[in-house]
């Protein structure tokens, strides 16, 4: 095995990256406006009144100036500001500026322990969960737990670093321990787009050997305001980018490589 082999360290403590909740009994986390929701609801509806003045300026009701409207009409961008910008404003509104709306109807509080976390009625035990997905771009941790799936919107409560590492490290050891025992009985095991087995990690059917991987890091992305995280493995020289997004499961397959690839 290569000694170059390495995790990025903003994600590693010491060789390793060590997921390990510091002991508690209760600890809630407040209810916040998600004030970073905003600009998204606002383009929205800008998005939406646009075409409104434009589709209601024959009937001679001005939402806009003539000048303003005619204006858009007769640049390059008119045609299609008026073909998409309605779906446009859905979009945004309903995908980008969501957290405005379940901001509406969440409880006051969320409480997390040593045995799960509390969301007003909905209760869900750790070691009820099987998959989790991290959306950097949304700031959610999506939970998949044995009677459904919950969404756990970052942006919504108080201390959210402090409440992702309460969650994650209260999951990731329990999926880690499966996944090592499914590893030494000879199983493959499936992260979305990559498949980890006991002689490395096949992406695309194309095995990545351990001996062959040089190093594995996490890269924010921004791209046209949206930021994405890429997990990028390097094996003999190729770079892979992969949306971490896509990768399920992705803090226990982490975890699992920063140990392999450290020993």
């Amino acid at each position: 095995m290569r000694p170059s082999a390495r995790v990025s360290n903003a994600f590693a403590r010491g060789d390793a990256i060590v997921y390990t909740p510091a002991p508690l009994l209760k600890r809630a986390h407040t209810l916040i406006f998600p004030t970073h929701a905003l600009f998204w609801l606002g383009m929205g509806l800008v998005f939406l009144y646009g075409v409104a003045a434009i589709l209601l300026a024959p009937t001679s009701v001005h939402l806009l100036p003539r000048f303003v409207v005619e204006g858009l009409l007769q640049s390059v961008y008119g045609y299609f500001f008026l073909l998409l910008g309605i779906p446009c404003g859905i979009y945004v509104i309903g995908w980008r500026a969501s957290d405005v709306f379940v901001w509406t109807r969440a409880p006051g509080t969320l409480a997390v322990d040593d045995q799960g976390l509390r969301d007003g009625t909905t209760r869900i035990a750790w070691r009820n969960v099987h998959t989790l997905v991290e959306q950097h771009q949304e700031q959610q941790v999506v939970l998949h737990h044995r009677d459904g799936t919950y969404r756990l919107r970052l942006g919504l409560w108080s201390d959210a670093d402090d409440l992702r590492h309460t969650v994650l490290g209260n999951v990731v050891p329990r999926l880690l321990e499966g996944v090592g025992r499914q590893v030494a009985a000879g199983e493959p095991v499936r992260f979305g787009p990559l498949t980890l087995s006991d002689a490395g990690l096949t992406h695309k059917g194309q095995l990545m050997r351990w001996e062959d991987i040089e190093s594995i890091r996490l890269q924010d992305e921004l791209d046209q305001g949206a930021a994405t995280r890429e997990l990028i493995i390097v094996s003999l020289g190729k770079p892979r980018k992969i949306d971490e997004a896509k990768v399920i499961n992705a803090p226990v397959l982490l975890a699992y490589l920063s140990d392999r690839l450290a020993g």
